[in-house]
């Protein structure tokens, strides 16, 4: 009987290996060109949700790639108070596997991956859907992600501004000083307001609430805005992907499931008919992104577990040319 080895990536290592973020959104893209072209298997992501016992829940998304020749499945928690105890409030782990014999190939850190590949889903939307003279970008929200978001953005377009908002002073504040450190932008921590979204080119969205609330409301978007969402819990006017000129998601049959507009999809009040295109359709060019200066886009993407799958698979072959990794024995093959 055959043994089953598999290779252990721990989070210094996989950030070792990940590319800069230019290098890495081409990569994603490779994931989101074969869901537009129908080349996977991706069933909704699951949760495990513990609010009401730890504040927290846990994400649970799976995915086979045919490009990549892999499965995989990534559990990631989401604990808004993690930041009591010095915890990020996402702290992921993924496995893959050669889907030929269901056999583990490797189980890797996907904390760092997370954010990453969400700030290369960010920054590719934003490539299709914003205006290409976009110069304001407003973030709301400063967990893990929000830097990726913010540097894939600025890879795409000359930023004049960038102004941060988050619940907590001292998380927008910080991440202000590190855009301003690491990408030489002028950016700005602003609490939470009309102000922050009614003259910005492109809004993202990307918070940790225990609520729903409208942080942003309908009229506040400006002709020719785009707004990237992707907060669990709802922070937008509910209004929006039936009231903005063009509505896009990742994965339409995951947002049926859950998040932001999950409640107004279960009342029959927002539909596919309302959906112009995934954005896999866009990236192969089965459907157009932004046609007019002036149209108001709404791009909801929740995260879809092909897109870990491709990029642990990069890892993965890098770990293996550098003869990185732990290899571990699931077992040895041996019968007694």
């Amino acid at each position: 009987m055959a043994g089953v080895d598999f290779l252990f990536l721990d989070r210094s290592t996989v950030e070792g290996l990940v590319p800069p973020l230019r290098e890495l959104m081409p990569v994603v893209e490779t994931a989101l060109r074969a869901h537009g072209e129908g080349a996977v298997v991706m069933p909704p992501k699951g949760h495990l949700y513990l609010e009401e016992q730890f504040n927290g829940h846990f994400n649970i998304l799976k995915g086979y790639v045919q490009p990549a020749g892999l499965a995989g499945v990534k559990v990631i928690s989401d604990y808004v108070d993690n930041y009591r105890v010095g915890l990020p409030s996402e702290i992921a782990l993924l496995t893959l596997y050669d889907p030929r014999t269901g056999a583990p190939v490797a189980l890797m850190d996907a904390t760092t991956l997370t954010w990453l590949r969400t700030g290369s889903v960010t920054g590719i939307g934003a490539r299709h859907l914003a205006r290409p003279d976009s110069r304001i970008l407003t973030h709301i929200g400063a967990r893990g992600t929000a830097f990726a978001n913010i540097e894939a953005v600025a890879a795409n377009f000359a930023l004049e501004e960038v102004r941060i908002a988050s619940a907590r002073p001292e998380t927008r504040t910080r991440l202000a000083e590190e855009v301003r450190r690491r990408l030489g932008l002028n950016a700005r921590a602003i609490e939470l307001g009309r102000d922050l979204v009614e003259d910005a080119d492109i809004v993202i969205e990307a918070t940790r609430l225990e609520a729903p609330r409208d942080l942003i409301a309908e009229p506040w978007m400006k002709p020719g805005s785009l707004l990237i969402s992707y907060g669990f819990v709802r922070a937008v006017d509910a209004t929006l992907p039936r009231k903005v000129d063009r509505f896009v998601v990742d994965d339409w049959n995951q947002c049926t499931m859950a998040g932001t507009f999950h409640s107004e999809i279960a009342a029959g009040r927002l539909t596919r008919d309302h959906l112009h295109a995934e954005i896999g359709e866009i990236v192969t060019g089965r459907k157009h992104g932004r046609t007019d200066a002036q149209e108001r886009t709404l791009f909801w993407h929740r995260g879809m577990g092909i897109i870990d799958v491709v990029v642990g698979g990069y890892l993965l072959e890098a770990a293996r040319k550098a003869g990185l990794g732990v290899p571990l024995t699931l077992w040895d093959g041996r019968t007694e």
